[in-house]
């Protein structure tokens, strides 16, 4: 009997891999490095599944220094399924430990899937984030089709867009091409769009994966959003907290939250607390926090920021500071995953609460 060894395996992985990178792809695909880091030394066989649903096992040979390829019958088979298809990128989505489900990307960024009735379709649309992302983005209409045809039944349609550290309703941009009353619905833009790109720590030059996910009988629209960095890595690939404090210990009764400090934060000044941790501590409650990265210690200011669709909610607290200013002084890098904890009530006084930080 074999045993596999999984090290550091992130079960929620995704990476995107360019065709034209790729060298006899016909016959091999040889994995980026962190991919074959996700698979254990001795593993042999994985499983792919294609955008029909249809599943291959795949051979994996080790070249050595972890670098892995795949190949074989199988692999060749699954080749051969795709090879007309214009793809650009394939996405690779982990499912299970060896199993990924391929996402197929044409040279338009569209993701195309086979409905029931064996035609194809346009499930989803990779984008690139650019610097007025944070206040519209532009979408294919074949995406957001459904939204066209329900804007003259439904008064303030809108979409619900959902990241992986955060969910938010967004308005609909609409185009009126002439002869055309009712309108082409062509993007996502308005508050509740700016705060999912801050919420989920979107910056220039990354790349968002939007998938249709259906509508609710409340006549919601969802939309899944992978985001990926410069690298073409999942954004939540990468959230892992490692404390490189010494002796530190955490106390992991106590209420605790992971923010990653990236390009947005050190250039605005604005960490932003996730929302549901403000609403179940009433962090909004307080004026100031005191943050502790062991004896060194930082008071920052607490600021509510309000929509004004939606006056009643509290909710939305940005730390205010010179994060790089923190960051130096702390011993910190970019790009870190920090986790905080809220310390005990007893520590908390007056206007300020306390976090331990590492």
């Amino acid at each position: 009997m074999r045993f596999l060894f999984f090290e550091n395996i992130q079960m929620e992985f995704t990476i995107l891999i360019k065709v034209a990178d790729c060298n006899d792809l016909q016959y091999r695909l040889e994995l980026p490095k962190i991919l074959s880091n996700q698979l254990p030394k001795n593993c042999e066989i994985i499983k792919l599944v294609d955008y029909t649903g249809m599943k291959y096992k795949v051979a994996v040979e080790s070249l050595g220094r972890r670098r892995k390829t795949l190949h074989g019958p199988e692999w060749m088979r699954f080749f051969q399924s795709i090879k007309h298809k214009n793809i650009d990128k394939l996405c690779f989505k982990r499912l299970k430990e060896l199993k990924f489900e391929i996402l197929l990307l044409n040279t338009d960024g569209l993701e195309i899937r086979k409905h029931s009735s064996g035609r194809d379709y346009i499930h989803g649309c990779l984008v690139q984030a650019k610097a007025e992302t944070y206040h519209h983005q532009d979408l294919p209409h074949g995406l957001l089709w459904l939204l066209s045809e329900r804007r003259l039944k439904i008064d303030n349609l809108f979409a619900k867009v959902h990241g992986p550290k955060q969910s938010c309703k967004v308005d609909v941009c609409y185009a009126f091409p002439p002869g055309n009353e009712k309108g082409l619905a062509v993007g996502f833009m308005g508050s509740g769009w700016t705060t999912f790109c801050v919420e989920n720590d979107i910056e220039e030059d990354y790349q968002l994966l939007l998938q249709w996910m259906g509508s609710t009988p409340q006549e919601h629209f969802n939309f899944n959003v992978l985001i990926f960095n410069k690298d073409g890595i999942g954004l939540h690939a990468a959230t892992t907290h490692l404390c490189n404090r010494t002796k530190h210990r955490h106390h992991n009764s106590r209420p605790n939250y992971q923010k990653q400090f990236e390009h947005h934060a050190i250039e605005t000044h604005m960490l932003t607390i996730p929302k549901n941790f403000v609403r179940d501590h009433q962090i909004n409650n307080y004026c100031n926090a005191m943050l502790s990265f062991g004896h060194v210690k930082f008071l920052v200011p607490l600021r509510v920021r309000t929509d004004p669709r939606r006056v009643d909610d509290e909710n939305h607290v940005i730390m205010y500071a010179d994060w790089q200013h923190i960051l130096d002084e702390a011993g910190m890098t970019k790009d870190k995953v920090m986790r905080f904890e809220l310390v005990g009530e007893k520590s908390v006084a007056g206007d300020t609460v306390y976090f331990e930080v590492c």
